[in-house]
């Protein structure tokens, strides 16, 4: 068992930082092949990517540490909201405005704050409820979801909640204990067995592309490393601090996706979202502060 070790704010936000671009990116990638390929297709690819990476690489020197797990059980419940968060977000994006879809998507820290306490046996202070509450109403301000949306499309973006939920809390289960590579490897294969599971409803769910011109291979490939490299960096994150710790920064993410949306779609916000933003961003920092000072003062009254 690993020993115990302090929690660490400011390295945790290092990594979550770094993992939200590398989901951005492989959002902007999987959003663009979907339209062109299929769902099913870049799910398996985007898993598929993961496993043969890692095995190449990691495998002659790791060995069996590669797939070893005392906790077997969890490890495939993570695989498993993985993959059914892919396929369920881009189906979702498909029948719902990207704004709406997001909106309703961040339901998930509120639930993971709910859920860390008596799952993980956290403690959530103020702060930390405070800064998920501002983040969500400075969200709302970016995304101002509208009303009159396709039922079918609601149900498949809270299934994605419901995965983004247990995946976040599978993940800081994991983290402590685990090998994180291990972790990683074994989520996707899951997710290619998930995704080679619901293959034979690609013809309902975007179509078999007749043919892959060289830059659909390309953003193909690229999948796997986006992937691996995201995924790591997500579990270092809850490594060095807790899920509770890290569900109002999660909202930060919404910066990358703005600058991925400019850069790769010409798609800038309005000025409502732009104040949006600044809230989220003020939301986050002051809650990682304000907790970091609480945390203190009691240590030094308990000292």
């Amino acid at each position: 068992m690993t020993a115990p070790h302090r929690e660490r704010p400011l390295r945790a936000l290092a990594y979550l930082t770094a993992a939200q671009i590398c989901f951005v990116l492989l959002d902007a990638t999987g959003k663009r092949l979907a339209g062109e390929i299929g769902i099913p297709l870049v799910s398996l690819a985007r898993h598929a990517g993961h496993a043969l990476l890692m095995f190449v690489f990691l495998a002659p020197t790791l060995g069996k540490a590669l797939w070893r797990t005392s906790r077997p059980g969890t490890q495939l419940l993570r695989g498993i909201s993985l993959a059914g968060f892919t396929l369920f977000f881009f189906t979702a994006l498909g029948r719902l405005p990207q704004a709406d879809a997001t909106a309703i998507n961040f339901i998930a820290p509120f639930a993971v704050m709910l859920l860390a306490g008596p799952l993980l046996g956290e403690r959530v202070g103020w702060p930390r409820w405070a800064g998920a509450a501002l983040g969500f109403a400075g969200m709302l301000l970016v995304v101002r979801p509208g009303a009159n949306l396709d039922p079918v499309g609601v149900v498949f973006v809270l299934l994605t909640v419901l995965c983004n939920v247990a995946f976040q809390l599978l993940t800081r289960a994991l983290a402590i204990r685990e090998n994180s590579l291990a972790t990683i490897f074994l989520s996707s294969l899951v997710g290619i067995a998930m995704s080679a599971a619901v293959l034979p409803l690609q013809d309902s769910w975007g179509g078999w592309p007749d043919s892959l011109d060289a830059t659909q291979l390309a953003l193909l490939a690229s999948l796997g490393l986006t992937g691996v490299v995201s995924q790591w960096f997500w579990i270092r994150a809850y490594y060095w601090s807790s899920a509770s710790f890290i569900a109002p920064l999660v909202f930060l993410q919404i910066f990358w996706a703005t600058l991925a949306g400019w850069a790769f779609f010409g798609q800038l916000p309005g000025a409502w979202s732009f104040a949006g933003m600044a809230v989220i961003g003020a939301s986050g920092a002051a809650a990682m502060l304000l907790d970091r000072r609480v945390r203190r003062a009691a240590a030094a009254a308990s000292g």
